[in-house]
């Protein structure tokens, strides 16, 4: 075994390019509206699009609807404009959302000497199909989703519930992720290690924790643990 009996991720803009497959399916979704006939700038569009995200979070499920909506056209013109937005989504999102350069070849290097697993925020559908998306759905023994604790990291439950399954001490393992308020302070909080995952970092460091470790690159990571 080697100095981590388990290594644990984030997924979004930890393992998969999350952030740009966002803003890319956006753009798309936009383009779609105002081809369709939403009377106003792509430009305005999108920016509407990310502002329902803020108020609502990434994962809302009624994004489009609530956008089209707003302009309050007739029923059959804003079905027909948001099915367009979809499927414009759907398919950027089968065209652009992939896993960092070498994450496959370095989580089966890493799965030699330790336990690998997920802990993230995203419903547990979601999560899978993204795993899918990227060829990475057979890599993990064991992936949490919100919808298996019902609560969002830095509390305890999910990583406890990470912890359970793979049946580790947390002193004993490695949490890699990007959200440095919910991924290391929630891992840090229960003894873990931490390693922030600095290329895919997107929001403010509102909250002090002692990394352990920093990558600016996905493969720095097999040194932290070779080492």
């Amino acid at each position: 075994m080697g100095k981590f009996s388990a290594v644990l991720f984030d997924l979004d803009n930890t393992l998969l390019n999350f952030w740009e497959f966002k803003q890319e399916a956006g753009k798309a979704a936009a383009k779609a509206m105002a081809e369709c006939g939403l009377p106003d700038k792509e430009e305005n569009i999108y920016k509407r699009i990310f502002e329902v995200y803020d108020e609502y979070g990434v994962e809302y499920q009624k994004t489009f609807y609530r956008v089209v909506h707003s302009y309050g056209l007739e029923t059959g013109q804003s079905e027909r404009i948001q099915q367009a937005a979809i499927v414009a989504y759907l398919r950027e999102k089968f065209r652009v959302l992939r896993p960092y350069p070498r994450v496959k070849e370095i989580l089966r290097k890493i799965k030699k000497v330790a336990k690998i697993g997920i802990v993230t925020d995203a419903p547990r559908n979601k999560a899978w199909m993204r795993l899918v998306l990227s060829g990475l759905d057979s890599e993990f023994e064991t992936v949490v989703t919100v919808d298996d604790t019902k609560v969002q990291k830095p509390h305890r439950a999910p990583f406890e519930s990470a912890l359970r399954r793979l049946r580790v001490d947390a002193k004993d393992v490695l949490f890699v992720g990007d959200n440095n308020d919910r991924d290391m302070v929630g891992a840090k909080n229960l003894g873990m290690k931490v390693c922030l995952a600095k290329y895919g970092e997107q929001l403010p460091r509102t909250r002090h924790v002692e990394l352990d470790y920093e990558i600016s690159d996905f493969g720095e990571l097999l040194k932290i643990i070779e080492e």
